[in-house]
């Protein structure tokens, strides 16, 4: 595998910061290390599954119009 050159280490990461945003996760331990023995046995990043794993959830559970009316946030009467 060829080391990536300066120029090209600038452009990924200019493309980096203009397209994508950190999320931030905390878990319990336990959770953090079955996720990553899991991640190793399926030979998948952890942020890969993460990400697949909020689409998946996301799809099968569509924001509704009334949620989208209120900014997600149902009314409590």
């Amino acid at each position: 595998m060829l080391a990536l050159t300066d120029a090209r280490k600038k452009a990924n990461e200019k493309y980096i910061k203009n397209n994508y945003t950190q999320v931030k996760l905390s878990m319990p331990n336990a959770e953090a290390k079955t996720l990553e023995e899991y991640c190793i046995a399926k030979e998948c990043s952890k942020a890969g599954f993460i990400r697949q794993a909020i689409k998946e959830k996301m799809e099968r559970e569509p924001i509704t119009e009334l949620e989208a009316k209120n900014d997600g946030v149902l009314s409590e009467d």
